[in-house]
């Protein structure tokens, strides 16, 4: 599984957009972390099905505890979140890939954030973009 993958839906003006990465593939094949991001609230409504409501939904994180190969517990997560506009493509991989450096920091892991993009930006359409 590749380090990042990005869909989007954003065809027509009127219509409200998702983002979503995975990011950071663990030993197992699942991603440390997977961010959706939409302006659409029936997706972030069906995103976080356990989650109620008082209101407009904004947003949720659901945690998954994984076992890695040495036996080690790892908690990887999903961050689902409301927007008003959709970040550019770049702006939202840079986001998945932070994100994925602090979810793996804070649980003292080996850092997969660089496996299968070598530290580049995918989405930079050309430009050599390197994250640290």
């Amino acid at each position: 599984m590749g380090a990042l993958l990005l869909g989007a839906a954003l065809t027509l003006p009127a219509c409200a957009g998702t983002r979503v990465a995975s990011v950071g593939p663990l030993p197992n094949d699942e991603p440390l972390v997977t961010l959706v991001v939409s302006e659409d609230r029936h997706v972030v409504r069906s995103e976080c099905p356990d989650i109620l409501w008082l209101g407009v939904p904004a947003g949720c994180h659901i945690p998954r505890r994984l076992e890695a190969p040495d036996g080690r517990q790892i908690v990887a997560v999903k961050i689902v979140r409301y927007t008003d506009s959709l970040p550019s493509a770049m702006a939202f991989e840079i986001e998945a890939h932070e994100l994925c450096h602090a979810v793996a920091a804070l649980q003292n892991l080996p850092d997969p954030c660089h496996t299968g993009n070598a530290g580049f930006l995918q989405t930079s359409h050309g430009a050599q973009l390197r994250f640290r």
